[in-house]
């Protein structure tokens, strides 16, 4: 039974309709891949987070705090 089954394989996959069969998704595959390495290599854009903060000391130097008002509790954002 197993030799006939891989027999019958075999035969599918060197006729034209194997070879078609196999050559979708091996192209799918390829294509798939190359999109993944370029999106890798060219990576994607990162968001900038600023720290909140109510003044000058809660941000790390060179960054200064700007549009806080810590009378009224408003806290404002760390950056140069």
């Amino acid at each position: 039974m197993k030799k006939n089954l891989r027999g019958k394989i075999r035969e599918f996959v060197q006729s034209e309709e194997g070879k078609v069969g196999i050559k979708s998704p091996l192209t799918l595959g390829v294509a798939t891949g190359s999109v993944l390495l370029a999106q890798m290599v060219v990576g994607t854009p990162q968001t900038v987070a600023f720290k909140e903060c109510l003044g000058h000391g809660d941000c790390m130097f060179p960054e200064r705090c700007h549009n806080a008002n810590p009378d009224l509790g408003i806290k404002g954002t760390c950056h140069e």
